[in-house]
This record gives C-alpha cells, sequence and structure tokens, in this order.
C-alpha cells in the first residue's frame, strides 16, 4: 500500500485581535463591532470616524456640575472661592461660644451637627452649595466636612430672610431642628461632675522633697485658676442615650471603624482565629523542607 504525502499549511502568526477598550453600543448588526476592533488596532491611523463619534456623545451625555450644585466630582473650585465655608463646630451646642467654635447661642444650636445636615439645609433654603467632605476644621477632627454657602449674590442676599453670616447659621440650625427633634438643646442642662481635687503625693523624705512639692502645687494652683478665668464654667453634656457613632459624625471621620484598611484588619483576624481552631487537627503525611542559608 503507497503512502501519499499530505501537505497541511498552518497559520503560525501570533496575531491578536485586541478586544475593545470600553462597552460597544447596541447597534444590532456585526458592523460597528468589526469597526470598533478595527479602529483601536490600527492605532488612531485608521479613516473610520466611528470611535470619536461615540466618546463625544458620551462625553455630552455627562452631567456638567454647575454653581450651586453639589459633586462629589468637582475638582476645580475657582468659582466656588468666594463662597462663605461653614463647619459643623459652628452650631455644635457642645462647644463653647467663642472665635473658631461656636458663633450661635446654644439654644439656636444643635448636639451633633454634620455637614451633610448643613449642606441640606441650605439646598432647602435656594442657597448655592458646594459639599465638601474631606475638609475639617483644626479643633473638630472627629466631625470633618465643610460647606461653602452661596447666601450673597453680586452683593445682595440670596435669600431676604438672611442678611448676616449670623442669620445664616441660625436659620441653617433651625432647618436641622425641625428635622431632627432630639438634637435641641433644652434646659435645663446637664454639667459632667467636677473632677476630683489631686491629692499629694507622699515623698521619701520631709526635706529634700517638701519645697519641689510646694512649688508644683503652687503653680498647679495658678494654672487652675488661669483655666478657670478663661473657660469659665464647664460645658454642658449632650442627653443620654446618645445616638450611634455614625450618627454623632460624618461618615468620613476618622473616628468611625469603618474602611478598607479595617475591613483587611477583621479578615486577618479571622483568618488567624481560623487557623488557631485548626490546630489542633492532625495533618496529613507532609515533607520536610530544610532551608541553609549561608552568610
Amino acid at each position: 500500500m503507497s503512502r501519499r504525502a499530505a501537505i497541511v499549511e498552518e497559520f503560525d502568526d501570533d496575531t491578536d485581535l485586541p478586544l475593545p477598550s470600553r462597552s460597544l453600543p447596541n447597534t444590532g448588526s456585526h458592523g460597528a463591532i468589526l469597526e470598533e476592533i478595527v479602529d483601536s488596532d490600527n492605532d488612531g491611523d485608521g479613516d473610520s470616524d466611528e470611535a470619536p463619534e461615540l466618546l463625544g456623545h458620551s462625553a455630552v451625555s455627562r452631567p456638567v456640575p454647575q454653581p450651586g450644585a453639589r459633586d462629589g466630582n468637582v475638582t476645580d473650585i475657582t468659582p466656588y472661592k468666594k463662597w462663605t465655608c461653614i463647619y459643623p463646630i459652628y452650631i455644635d451646642a457642645k462647644r463653647r461660644y467663642e472665635t473658631g467654635a461656636r458663633r450661635i447661642s446654644r439654644s439656636k444650636s444643635v448636639w451633633w451637627p454634620l455637614s451633610k445636615d448643613i449642606a441640606d439645609a441650605c439646598s432647602r433654603l435656594g442657597l448655592g452649595t458646594l459639599h465638601e467632605v474631606n475638609k475639617m476644621h483644626p479643633s473638630d477632627w472627629e466631625n470633618p466636612g465643610r460647606v461653602r454657602v452661596q447666601w450673597k449674590k453680586d452683593g445682595n442676599p440670596v435669600n431676604s430672610n438672611i442678611r448676616t453670616k449670623k442669620q445664616l447659621l441660625e436659620t441653617i440650625s433651625f432647618q436641622i431642628q425641625g428635622i431632627k427633634a432630639d438634637n435641641i438643646p433644652l434646659e435645663p442642662y446637664t454639667y459632667p461632675p467636677p473632677a476630683p481635687p489631686p491629692t499629694a503625693k507622699s515623698t521619701k523624705s520631709k526635706t529634700g522633697a517638701g519645697k519641689p512639692a510646694a512649688g508644683a502645687q503652687s503653680s498647679k494652683a495658678k494654672s487652675k485658676s488661669t483655666l478657670s478665668q478663661r473657660t469659665g464654667r464647664p460645658l454642658p453634656s449632650p442627653p443620654e442615650p446618645q445616638p450611634a457613632l455614625k450618627s454623632r459624625v460624618s461618615t468620613y471621620s476618622p473616628a468611625v471603624p469603618s474602611g478598607v484598611l479595617m475591613d483587611t484588619i477583621r479578615a486577618g483576624m479571622n483568618a488567624t482565629e481560623g487557623q488557631g481552631a485548626l490546630g489542633g487537627i492532625p495533618s496529613g503525611k507532609g515533607k520536610r523542607k530544610v532551608v541553609r542559608v549561608r552568610g
């Protein structure tokens, strides 16, 4: 029986058709898919205008942030530079009335102000609002968030009922009080118990340690008198029971145990506990591996 030699031609070219870098439109025909693949393979040399038209359509359909709208994608805050910045500490009833802290009376403020509540209140008042969730006041790191408000336009108040910044803060606080009645400070306030007086420390010798102890006591007395003159009466405490931590501070607060880091730590702790539980189970046969390190 004679043998015949057969010639088989194989395509050994390693050229692969690239996949589209974005989702293709549902055109109902195969032409658009082929054009998209060819365009991406030509590295910008093709003559087809299909891809630029699609990109232009998606850019137009994307919402453009306008002044007065709250958008987390705003990167250029130049149009908002002259707007008034409001921090939650300005209407915080737990803070002292002073510059850089609470700026309205305690009865008109709220116990647990949030920047989100301030932004929502400004929007209801018809004011231009920009919510910056990652900004924080230096004296209020636990409750981040800042709101830029346009309450004046061309020198005239946007809302005829708001003519000063203090009226702006009071109106915002009243808006929050109308929604969160539990945050309204009501008299009589509850004050924390006074701290116990410091006890004198025992000294080893009456002669050697007597003078430094007297000097320390005099310096402490002076510091206490200065502190009492500067602060006045103690600050009231919020009513009990207090709400959950996520209701008291912003969700972006570093005091809230959440985020990717905390999830990773929890996953590692759970894995360690699982390994500890399986530690008593005898394992199967295994090879012993010895690694020698030469210095």
